[in-house]
């Protein structure tokens, strides 16, 4: 496949050629595991010094964007959501108060998404998540499986909400916020307060209440957050 490169201006900075490569993944003219042409060629198609080309592209790999390969040259990665959100994630876990920030985050987006959940699961889902909530009483004594069972529980409240954009922005906070589960799991009373709140929550959405299940989804990540340490709450 031929591709046309967008020659860039002879006096821009390297960032216009981060954002020209990113535009060129946005549009599909290149395509995950695509290979990018030669370092010669690229430079010449951008109008770029050679220099100037390898510093966005080292940018581009840092962001889990492109992915050098030895010996085969440089290709765009897979471009998978937790690939892709990795950096973001450093970047939460070294500044103070960013979990708190993530936490923020995802009340604004959780709360949406389950009093849409309320107004549009069928009653089938709503009866299936019931049944889910009272399987995870066996998965309170292991941590990762506890885990694993709330993820799982949060995804299937975004899919009965039915709002594609809401389920993606909120998909990429769930995978940044793998470590603040990890750390709240790791304690029993955590693990068996959340599986309350799930109970609640799911009472909610089987009422067809929004404001209700907004109330219960909200209350229930405060009681995650409070048992965050003390440091990454603030």
């Amino acid at each position: 496949m031929t591709v046309e490169f967008q020659t860039i201006r002879r006096n821009a900075v390297v960032h216009d050629a981060i954002d020209t490569i990113k535009r060129m993944i946005v549009r599909g003219d290149l395509q995950a595991g695509q290979r990018l042409p030669a370092e010669r060629d690229l430079a010449a198609q951008l109008g770029l010094s050679r220099p100037s080309l390898r510093e966005a592209i080292r940018a581009l790999i840092a962001l889990n964007i492109l992915e050098s390969r030895h010996g085969e040259g440089t290709f765009v990665s897979s471009l998978e959501p937790d690939l892709l959100t990795e950096p973001i994630d450093f970047v939460l876990q070294v500044n103070d108060g960013g979990l708190s920030a993530l936490f923020e985050a995802r009340r604004v987006l959780e709360a949406g998404v389950a009093a849409l959940a309320a107004q549009r699961a069928t009653d089938l889902e709503l009866a299936e998540l019931d049944d889910f909530v009272k399987r995870g009483r066996g998965k309170l004594a292991d941590a990762e499986a506890f885990i694993e069972h709330d993820v799982e529980f949060h995804e299937r409240i975004r899919r009965m909400a039915r709002s594609p954009v809401l389920a993606s922005m909120l998909g990429s906070v769930s995978l940044l916020s793998l470590e603040s589960r990890r750390q709240t799991a790791q304690h029993a009373a955590v693990r068996t307060k959340s599986l309350a709140d799930h109970a609640k929550l799911v009472k909610t959405l089987r009422a067809r209440d929004p404001e209700a299940a907004r109330r219960a989804m909200i209350l229930h990540l405060e009681h995650v957050i409070a048992g965050l340490p003390s440091g990454a709450r603030a």
